[in-house]
């Protein structure tokens, strides 16, 4: 699950952490040299490229320059999962204040184990999160704030990851900056699910903090390498274990994507697409179904 949300959610710090206060110490680690995946797909002129990023990452990681920095100077168009402004920052945290807590007098506890519960409270305190707080918060919310919290005890910087660092120098540079769907959509595929489906996705992350180290070093390698096998075990094998969520956080965008990137396609330009990796990888990716609708996907990176 962790993979999930990593890839998934173009994170929003302050809806995430509006309800708490986090003081979390990064820990330094070795330089590594990124070369992340990058398609091609080239049409009547157009071209339109595809980037696989990580929302966060350790600030450790060099990822940007060569092709990818030719690519994003080149582009006269560079689209995101959704372009955030200050308006949709303020959107989105009124979304997780609408979709975030549970209803006055019902507390997390009510749909998990006892010793969930307390395995629940015990990782919240470790991470600065009081137990009164995680026990208002719906089972996907604190399967959110956790998973963010501990990423960021790692080392992983929200200043740092592909989507902000990139859009950041389209900004700067005037160029043209759209997105693939709205932050509404994006957001409701986290929270739109019944109470248990929610607290199934909890209890594995659960699981998964209790090894958060080796989990988000082998992540971050693994996008770091741009070996698709490795992605494809760090990223896609963890979320299918939760079919509904993997279905709609994954599978139903990628399909929903599909008309609007052959629109882009379409256009007499260069298109640079930045999107989590998970969303090209595997039988269920982005890759995968343009090749299906007769377009020839070449790998630049």
């Amino acid at each position: 699950m962790l993979s999930m949300l990593i890839t998934q959610f173009r994170l929003k710090l302050l809806p995430l952490l509006l309800l708490i206060a986090v003081v979390i110490p990064a820990q330094a680690q070795e330089e590594l040299t990124a070369t992340p995946a990058m398609w091609l797909v080239e049409q009547d002129g157009a071209k339109l490229y595809m980037l696989g990023s990580v929302h966060l990452l350790p600030g450790h990681v060099n990822w940007y320059g060569g092709e990818i920095a030719q690519v994003v100077s080149s582009a006269d168009e560079v689209v995101f999962e959704v372009h955030m402004t200050a308006e949709k920052e303020a959107q989105s945290a009124q979304i997780v204040m609408a979709n975030g807590l549970l209803s006055s007098g019902d507390l997390i506890s009510n749909y998990l184990e006892e010793d969930d519960y307390n395995d629940l409270v015990r990782t919240a305190q470790s991470l600065g999160i009081s137990g009164a707080a995680i026990s208002t918060f719906k089972p996907w919310y604190a399967s959110l704030i956790l998973s963010v919290s501990a990423i960021i005890q790692q080392g992983w910087d929200p200043a740092s990851g592909v989507d902000k660092y990139i859009e950041q120098i389209a900004t700067d540079s005037g160029k043209n900056i759209s997105e693939l769907e709205t932050v509404e959509f994006q957001m409701s595929t986290l929270y739109d699910h019944p109470l248990e489906v929610q607290t199934e996705m909890l209890i594995d992350t659960l699981e998964q903090l209790k090894d958060i180290r080796s989990i988000t070093l082998e992540m971050v390698d693994a996008w770091a390498s741009g070996d698709l096998e490795r992605m494809d075990a760090a990223f896609l094998e963890p979320m299918k274990e939760q079919e509904e969520i993997y279905s709609k956080l994954v599978v139903q965008r990628n399909k929903n994507w599909i008309p609007v990137l052959e629109g882009l396609i379409s256009k007499d330009q260069t298109t640079l697409v930045v999107a989590g990796v998970a969303h090209f990888i595997g039988g269920d990716g982005i890759i995968d179904m343009l090749e299906e609708q007769g377009y020839t996907v070449t790998r630049v990176q």
